[in-house]
């Protein structure tokens, strides 16, 4: 009976013929102990290979995600701010529905009702608002005075140094300079002075920007108000035939929904109360505009670490440049220093509890990660984002170990 060779690969790349009645025990793999083989030494290197270009393959969608997040944030940052407000405005829009009132009618209504009530608080707070615009450049001069005089009294180390380093750099350009002939004309650049028109113009076209894209947001709002979950049911159509990916959808759309708008409307909560707080502090302390310095702790305390930071130094320099005393400018800054320990402490964990909180490192590091990309914007974007991005992964299951790394 003819017997046929079967091939044996074994774990160095070495192949063994042996007949196909060949017993187990008869078969005894190669003396290839060495990693240094002539017959191994060459797998081993193209595996090598593979794996370190498998690698940098992974790396370039990655690079790719990113180049197109700040390329095409004209578009995302409208699109995603649209997408959070009807997030929160969807509540109110589908109990009005059911009282009998159609979404085309109610999302309308809504918006309006929210237009009035921003222009009525910005009318009120108008003449608030001027002084503390005016007020702005004398604060600045009376800092900047402040600090030029502590200088002068008490020079400090680092200013020392520095004046130093300019000696030497101007010993050495002396010495570098060149003498100037008797037949050559020297010749002084000016630098260009500051021109307002220039400024304003510049300022126009920043305001002109922002103006458009919040006349994008609030169509946007409009059309995915009206549009109610018709998106969301499209989106389980796509996915499949497969009834286990649409149930996950489902819940995947329902955990988003649920910790978005929860999220949204507890930081509206959050803000309005810091807003609150800082505003009846400081009108106990007597600084003026306390209401502006109100609405701005309100927006800033949405950034967390910076936000509260922020209103920290601004309100230490306001009550030093209304009152003139250190006191007075250690008391206004440790009023808010107090309402942001309390809000970060008492307030947003009752109110954040049902939302399912990031640990703070994952939250800096997004807004590192946003705040690099997109600016302010993605400041104040990073956070529901990530919210977003962790309710994504809780529900898929190769996805559920960086959620973990997300949690509190």
């Amino acid at each position: 009976m003819q017997t046929h060779a079967v091939q044996l690969v074994v774990e160095e790349g070495v192949a063994i013929d042996t007949p196909d009645d060949a017993s187990a025990s008869d078969v005894r793999p190669p003396d290839v102990s060495s990693a240094t083989s002539p017959k191994g030494r060459p797998l081993r290197e193209a595996l090598t290979t593979i794996e370190r270009a498998a690698s940098s393959i992974r790396i370039v969608p990655v690079l790719m995600v990113v180049g197109a997040l700040w390329w095409g944030q004209a578009v995302l940052i409208p699109l995603l701010v649209g997408v959070l407000i009807s997030y929160a405005l969807e509540p109110p829009v589908a109990q009005l529905e059911t009282w009998r009132i159609p979404r085309a009618v109610g999302a309308p209504l809504l918006l309006g009702a929210l237009a009035v009530g921003i222009g009525g608080t910005i009318y009120m707070l108008r003449g608030e608002a001027v002084a503390f615009g005016n007020r702005i450049p004398d604060a600045a001069h009376k800092v900047a005075a402040a600090i030029n005089g502590t200088r002068s009294d008490t020079p400090w180390p680092v200013a020392k140094l520095q004046q130093a380093a300019s000696e030497l750099e101007n010993a050495a350009a002396t010495n570098r300079q060149p003498r100037a002939k008797d037949d050559v004309t020297p010749v002084r650049v000016e630098e260009p002075t500051f021109k307002w028109r220039d400024w304003l113009w510049q300022g126009s076209h920043g305001a002109l920007d922002v103006g458009g894209q919040l006349i994008v947001i609030v169509f946007l709002v409009y059309y995915l108000l009206v549009a109610g979950d018709m998106y969301k049911r499209k989106l389980v159509h796509i996915v499949g035939p497969s009834m286990s990916d649409k149930k996950m959808t489902v819940h995947i759309l329902a955990e988003i929904d649920r910790q978005i708008a929860q999220f949204l409307w507890s930081r509206i909560m959050i803000s309005g109360t810091v807003g609150a707080a800082i505003w009846m502090a400081f009108r106990l302390l007597g600084l003026e505009e306390a209401g502006i310095w109100g609405v701005l702790s309100a927006f800033l305390f949405t950034v967390p670490f910076v936000g509260p930071a922020l209103v920290f130094v601004g309100a230490g320099i306001a009550g030093f440049v209304q009152f003139g005393t250190a006191g007075m400018a250690g008391a206004a800054a440790g009023s808010v220093a107090a309402i942001a320990a309390i809000e970060g402490n008492v307030l947003t964990p009752l109110l954040m509890s049902r939302v399912g909180e990031m640990n703070p490192a994952a939250v800096f590091v997004s807004l590192l990660f946003w705040g690099w990309i997109w600016g302010i914007w993605g400041l104040l974007l990073a956070v529901p984002i990530t919210a977003a991005i962790k309710s994504v992964c809780e529900r898929v299951e190769d996805l559920r170990a960086f959620a973990e790394l997300l949690k509190a």
